[in-house]
């Protein structure tokens, strides 16, 4: 599923709306939970279900729940660790998805910020097609303790 310019605007704009959906799906397959911070510990159901529910949604649920998992995770490390959301250019592995740029606490020799994007949607695929390295709750984890500024 790729995004063009206006599709990942309005994605951008109902972020939260994305995240209400996949906080009532969740509620109906007994993972209760009112909002993001009732989630954001418990990134094993939220693993879980994509494993174990996900395909018998159709197509349209299907497709909406993806935009709930990179709204989940957008918006969760941009509180976390700052940055901005892109699309994903066409050189990178998950073109024409949400990026998550410029953030964290990584910086070259000369003071300028590292480059590095990640693309929520390589994320998603490993999980449907169970082929995540290691649990997404630690994929997540390692993001943040690398990335997180130290406290001054």
């Amino acid at each position: 599923m790729k995004m063009n310019k206006k599709e990942f605007t309005d994605f951008v704009e109902s972020i939260d709306s994305h995240i209400n959906f996949l906080i009532s799906i969740l509620n109906d397959n007994g993972f209760e939970g009112e909002n993001i911070r009732d989630f954001d510990n418990r990134i094993n159901d939220i693993q879980e279900f994509y494993e174990t529910k996900y395909f018998i949604y159709d197509e349209i649920v299907q497709n909406k729940l993806r935009l709930s998992f990179w709204a989940f995770f957008a918006k969760l490390l941009t509180e976390k660790l700052g940055g901005e959301l892109r699309i994903a250019p066409k050189s990178d592995y998950c073109e024409g998805t949400p990026q998550l740029i410029n953030f964290g606490n990584k910086f070259d020799k000369k003071g300028k910020r590292k480059w590095i994007g990640i693309g929520f949607d390589s994320w998603f695929n490993g999980i449907i097609e169970k082929k995540l390295l290691g649990t997404l709750e630690g994929t997540v984890e390692h993001v943040l303790q690398y990335y997180t500024p130290p406290l001054a």
